[in-house]
């Protein structure tokens, strides 16, 4: 079998592979071009160590059975799914452009109150549907959320992630067995965390408090690993969002109290109640751009004209895994959220110095052709153990150049 796909390689005959977007634990996902469509398509396949474990196999299968179950304007939508003899079972959806919540989050560090209502009414809407027919989500969290943008420059959401999801009628089976601990401990309910078999709709009402929380405050409520979680939520009263911003409105603040009580019983009964205690009180709220609002680049700016590298060039969101080389040779992983002729918003996961000259790894958009470009951190902001970084191209290639202008040009950037 062969390991991983490269520029070029064809999925099942007909899914050409242009770029690696993002990997996990278990599985890669790629742009792709369906062969005879010419449509962009994102192609998630398993690691090749994963392949070889028949339940990580099936649950792939159960995942793209669960999409297609719940289909919904607020849920990544899946177009085909299949094993193919090279590189065993995949799952295709649509490709989307933007970038996660989390990505904003890390940026940004919280966002408005409109916006928050927004996305928990959008995100209660599409799980009030998953939960009608069966399935839930079980990991409910900042980075399996997408602020995606429509050509007509429209923003909307999309749940994605159904990986570790409970569906009672894929074939009878459960996608997890009982007794098994999955998820990331900061956004799971404390049923979760003690693995109890009696994970319900509850539980993602649970994780999707955490999430609004967490974009309200910039925090969650509880860190830590599983065992710092667990201890913390069973002993420690659960704080508000408004003791950590109050700037909340009290009745939001309580709307989300609700959503994490420790006994699921004290919860919101539904995701369609969770609505309605979320709806704000004089009419439909009003939110502005969550993809083109203001980055918070924090306390560490590396010069008084940091600012100004954004607005020189248009950009556009691109998510792409990004490398940065240092003068000693050692090397940081992480991801991109922007583009743009002059640099890239990443997303890193240790920290770089102010003003320190790099080189920096990326697929080019368009092209999907690996380039190494040098830049400057031009200002950096921590938050959750991970670096916003603004990185400021040194110097350019023409074919990085126009790949780049092309992309933000055809994003409306």
């Amino acid at each position: 079998m062969v390991e991983i796909p490269e520029l070029g390689h064809v999925v099942d005959r007909r899914y050409r592979v242009r770029r690696e977007i993002a990997r996990g634990a278990v599985g890669v996902v790629y742009e792709a071009d369906h062969g005879y469509l010419g449509r962009p398509v994102a192609i998630k396949l398993l690691l090749p160590e994963q392949r070889r474990l028949e339940d990580i196999k099936i649950r792939l299968i159960y995942e793209a059975q669960a999409l297609n179950a719940v289909r919904h304007p607020s849920i990544v939508d899946v177009l085909d799914a299949g094993v193919d003899e090279a590189y065993g079972p995949f799952l295709v959806t649509e490709l989307l452009s933007g970038r996660t919540l989390e990505g904003l989050l890390t940026a940004r560090r919280k966002i408005g109150v409109e916006e928050t209502r927004i996305i928990g009414l959008r995100l209660c809407d599409a799980l009030a549907h998953a939960h009608s027919r069966g399935v839930i989500h079980r990991d409910i969290k900042p980075g399996n959320v997408f602020v995606a943008r429509a050509e007509n420059g429209r923003e909307y959401l999309k749940l994605f992630d159904f990986g570790i999801a409970r569906f009672e009628r894929a074939g009878g089976r459960k996608l997890t067995g009982q007794g098994i601990v999955m998820g990331t401990p900061e956004y799971m309910s404390p049923e979760q965390l003690h693995a109890s078999d009696d994970v319900n709709e509850r539980s993602d009402i649970y994780a999707l408090g955490i999430t609004l929380f967490e974009c309200l405050t910039g925090t969650v409520p509880f860190e830590g690993n599983y065992a710092d979680v667990l201890l913390k939520t069973a002993t420690e009263p659960m704080p508000t969002a408004q003791s950590r911003n109050p700037e909340v409105p009290a009745d939001l603040s309580r709307a989300i109290a609700t959503a994490l009580r420790y006994h699921p019983a004290e919860r919101h009964p539904t995701m369609r109640a969770f609505a309605e205690a979320l709806a704000p009180k004089g009419g439909a709220a009003e939110a502005s751009s969550l993809l083109s609002g203001p980055i918070n680049r924090g306390a560490q700016p590396a010069g008084p004209d940091a600012a100004a590298v954004k607005r020189k060039f248009p950009r556009a969101p691109y998510v792409t895994p990004v490398r940065v080389l240092r003068p000693d040779g050692t090397s940081i992983d992480g991801r991109s959220e922007d583009v743009s002729g002059g640099g890239l918003l990443a997303v890193l996961t240790t920290s770089v110095a102010a003003s320190e000259l790099v080189r920096v790894r990326f697929a080019l958009p368009i092209v999907g052709k690996i380039a190494e470009l040098e830049a400057t951190t031009r200002w950096i902001r921590t938050a959750r153990g991970k670096d916003a970084v603004g990185l400021e191209f040194r110097s350019i290639t023409t074919e990085a150049k126009e790949a780049i202008d092309r992309y933000v040009s055809a994003m409306g950037g």
